[in-house]
């Protein structure tokens, strides 16, 4: 039989997850710990010279204000969130690092001094490379859902140290012994959920370094 994983992520992301699980012989139960909302936002005055986008869902649900933005460079977080970023109607989405600090750091490099960034409500403090004024729009938030019981499994993935302490705080709740191993998409995430019999973490921040090392895991 095979192992039973637990994908924890928004859709569409979790489908989409879940679907590679499976080519890799896995088991996915789809059980999303958060949605996204759409917020409502204006353009700054100042125009930026790139727009700075840290998650799918920033691009995805940015809606039709980020129009007047999509002939500016797209800095993003991950192959993924860039992709996205091009699904939105970005013509030019960079991959810049796998976190923040890695993107700010590049854009720093490029000579990019005023950055839009199109954020979700809650955000990770990370340090400012000099010379770089960033503008805050935020454009979505999540919100947190109960999980149901998913039967007997053998692993969890968990993509942000929000969702991990969610999910510590319901496998409580129904219950459930901290005994199946934790796939962690980085160190930050596997501290927020807490103390648990087996881990493994991501060598890289994105997702095919996390299926890796869930599938070295031996399950």
């Amino acid at each position: 039989m095979p192992a039973r994983v637990l994908v924890t992520r928004p859709e569409p992301s979790a489908s989409r997850t879940a679907a590679a699980l499976e080519a890799a012989g896995f088991e996915a139960v789809v059980a999303p710990l958060m949605d996204h909302e759409a917020l409502d936002w204006a353009l700054p005055e100042t125009r930026p010279q790139a727009v700075m986008i840290t998650s799918a869902a920033g691009a995805r649900l940015a809606g039709p204000a980020a129009a007047a933005l999509h002939d500016l460079p797209a800095l993003c977080v991950g192959e993924a969130t860039a992709a996205a970023a091009r699904r939105a109607g970005f013509a030019e989405a960079h991959a810049l690092g796998g976190d923040v600090a890695a993107l700010l750091d590049a854009a720093a490099t490029r000579g990019f001094s005023r950055l839009l960034h199109l954020a979700g409500e809650d955000r990770t403090a990370v340090g400012m490379p000099a010379g770089i004024a960033i503008t805050v729009r935020t454009v979505y938030r999540a919100r947190l859902l109960p999980l149901a019981d998913p039967g007997p499994l053998e692993a969890v993935l968990l993509y942000s140290p929000r969702s991990a302490a969610h999910f510590a705080v319901e496998w409580a709740r129904l219950g459930r012994v901290p005994d199946l191993l934790l796939a962690a998409l980085s160190p930050a995430v596997l501290t927020a959920a807490g103390p648990w019999a087996r881990t493994v973490t991501a060598a890289s921040p994105d997702e095919p370094s996390l299926l890796a090392a869930l599938a070295d895991a031996g399950l």
